[in-house]
């Protein structure tokens, strides 16, 4: 009854403000409540009415009093609309999407998943137009992110074995196996990028004693990343720690924070994350490292076969075997599997989306110098720090994982697009001595 009164509500604000929607979107599609609680769910597709309830909200609004669209057109929004295109015309001019797939989703399932993700994206760049709503959509990642860690830290402490894959946690699945976070890697992926949140939320919390509570959640996450067993999230760990050290005024802070990562590591790793991690360096003699390389290379000569349209999308692991011997598999590299999969043309847009996204990042912290004395400078320097340190954790794991249809991508490049033309208008508007607050 509690969650038909929650979806209900949702519905019905959605239709009102439609930015109700998106963050509820993005709190189902982060935390996966109907894998967690699957037997109060089962039945109810919640995130589909929340979808509807969006799209009429944005409807009602379009027609009402219209939408900004400078929030729409952005460079960054162009480069996402450039691979959207190139994911189309390769699902449907692709040599291999229309072969059996040998294992994972189907080339029908992930472009319908894509094309959702994309939409949903676009959808949120007309109505999450300031710091207010980031600051919503901040605070459901950090309650979701927060839930999962307990999570996962329970199924240790209560010894929930069933849970670990040959020793590796895997995130909460139905009865069916079913899960956004089947795979250990996706998992991991979720503590790298949300534990940058945790810490800079900590920072906005004026009381010492809530800030430290905030804060004890920290290595919590890092333990969780450690269940996984995944090296490209011990990779996203040091990663994120370290640019945060070095972004840090509290440079007293560094040395305890990197020996309290060591001592974590090296109380709580766990062997097989032990092990795992010392075959980082050394890809010789270690199948699934070597695997890896082998996929790139076949990869690259997908890349050569097929330079327009690529072997199409969901399709690389059904054109491996005509291309290597190895595997079935999936590129474990999110360029390779980009332009493999939707041509040269995906890959190049790709790579100007990440250049757009650290550009954005750097004219955004330009922003809160020159405006220092405005109210809403500290917030937007806080969202811009947590969602830069994520996504460069989350771009550098993606040198190693294939994470073409990861949501938490979209998620943070929101704040990233949102934050630079809200200081855009910012910056012009106290160049002409206008309050942007009162417009």
């Amino acid at each position: 009854m509690l969650l038909v009164i929650s979806v209900l509500t949702t519905v019905f604000s959605t239709l009102l403000r439609p930015w109700i929607g998106i963050i509820a979107y993005y709190f189902l599609a982060i935390l996966g409540p109907q894998y967690i609680w699957w037997w109060t769910f089962d039945g109810l597709r919640v995130s589909l009415w929340v979808a509807i309830a969006t799209f009429g909200g944005i409807t009602f609004a379009l027609v009402k009093h219209g939408l900004d669209f400078t929030f729409f057109r952005t460079r960054l929004n162009f480069w996402l609309f450039v691979l959207w295109l190139n994911i189309n015309i390769s699902y449907f001019l692709g040599p291999y999407v229309s072969q059996f797939a040998a294992s994972g989703l189907s080339p029908e399932q992930v472009y319908s998943v894509t094309n959702n993700i994309f939409l949903f994206y676009f959808c949120s760049t007309l109505v999450i137009n300031g710091p207010k709503s980031l600051r919503y959509l901040a605070f459901v990642f950090v309650i979701a992110s927060l839930y999962l860690i307990f999570w996962a830290n329970n199924q240790y402490f209560t010894q929930n074995w069933s849970q670990f894959n040959m020793g590796r946690l895997m995130g909460p699945h139905r009865l069916d196996g079913s899960s956004i976070y089947g795979d250990e890697n996706a998992f991991a992926m979720l503590f790298v990028t949300a534990i940058p949140f945790i810490y800079y939320l900590g920072l906005a919390i004026p009381k010492v004693i809530y800030r430290y509570l905030v804060w004890l959640a920290i290595p919590f996450g890092w333990h969780a990343v450690f269940l996984t067993g995944s090296r490209g999230g011990l990779i996203g760990l040091l990663i994120t720690v370290f640019i945060v050290v070095i972004q840090s005024k509290r440079k007293l802070l560094a040395l305890p924070l990197i020996l309290a990562f060591i001592i974590a590591y090296q109380w709580q790793g766990g062997s097989i994350m032990k092990q795992r991690g010392q075959m980082i360096a050394d890809y010789q003699g270690e199948s699934s490292a070597e695997m890896r390389v082998t996929a790139w290379s076949a990869g690259l000569k997908m890349i050569a076969s097929h330079p327009i349209t690529g072997v199409g999308i969901g399709s690389f692991i059904t054109a491996l075997p005509h291309f290597s011997d190895t595997t079935p598999r999936v590129a474990h590299n999110t360029f390779i599997q980009f332009t493999a999969e939707s041509g040269l043309g995906a890959g190049f847009a790709y790579l100007m989306i990440l250049g757009s996204f650290l550009n954005n990042c750097r004219q955004i912290r330009n922003c809160c110098k020159n405006n220092k004395h405005h109210a809403e400078i500290p917030i937007i320097h806080l969202l811009n720090a947590a969602s830069t340190v994520s996504f460069i954790g989350l771009i550098t794991c993606s040198i190693f994982l294939s994470l073409n249809i990861y949501e938490i991508f979209f998620f943070l490049l929101i704040f990233n697009n949102t934050l630079m033309v809200y200081c855009m208008q910012l910056n012009t508007s106290l160049s002409d001595g206008i309050d942007i607050e009162q417009t």
